[in-house]
């Protein structure tokens, strides 16, 4: 699961740090979540008992809406800020966010609950809850922001949305560091395994 998850960090960080000279994006948003649909599916070649139809709906979805957004923006110009649906996006695309790495996370929870990894289990279970509170808040202050021209809740919402998305590429590449370690300790548990049922066979 380790090449997965750290397919997802890249994506993340792409969607999340793009360079534009002029009216020309080097690796827009959408890269960005092809990268993380790639991750996705190697999460489920090597996790097959989690439920991926939801995050990849949801990962194929901000595909289609980031293309479709940079699209109408590099044709409107600034006149399609004003089109009341994309003054929502930031928030529909927040939302999507939100169920793909959830799913992600909670999937992740139960692959060490099924290895008996209780405590780093736990820990992540925690991870995720913090980072639903985090999406939560960037949601509820960009709505308001958006709903009633408020400029210091769009503020607030601007800056929760980068602190969410600072804690979420922490944790994905904490996970695919947990992830070596704990393929590490079940090839030494193997191993142990194995000189035991030599020693017991040549005692």
């Amino acid at each position: 699961m380790t090449t997965g998850y750290k397919r997802i960090f890249w994506g993340i960080l792409i969607a999340t740090f793009h360079i534009t000279i002029g009216i020309i994006t080097i690796l827009p948003a959408f890269v960005g979540w092809v990268v993380v649909l790639q991750g996705l599916s190697e999460l489920e070649e090597s996790a097959p008992g989690g439920d991926f139809a939801r995050p990849r709906m949801s990962a194929i979805i901000l595909i289609v809406a980031s293309l479709g957004g940079g699209i109408l923006s590099l044709i409107g110009g600034s006149n399609i800020d004003s089109f009341l649906p994309m003054l929502f996006y930031p928030v529909f695309v927040t939302a999507l966010e939100l169920v793909v790495f959830h799913k992600i996370l909670e999937v992740s929870v139960h692959h060490f609950n099924g290895m008996n990894q209780q405590e780093i289990s736990d820990r992540y279970t925690g991870k995720d809850r913090t980072y639903i509170i985090l999406t939560g808040m960037t949601m509820v202050l960009l709505a308001i922001s958006i709903t009633f021209n408020h400029e210091t809740a769009g503020f607030l919402g601007a800056a929760m949305a980068v602190v969410s998305r600072i804690y979420l590429l922490t944790v994905i590449n904490s996970l695919s560091k947990e992830d070596d370690k704990t393929e590490d300790q079940e090839m030494d548990d193997e191993v142990q395994a194995l000189e035991n049922k030599l020693d017991h066979q040549l005692g």
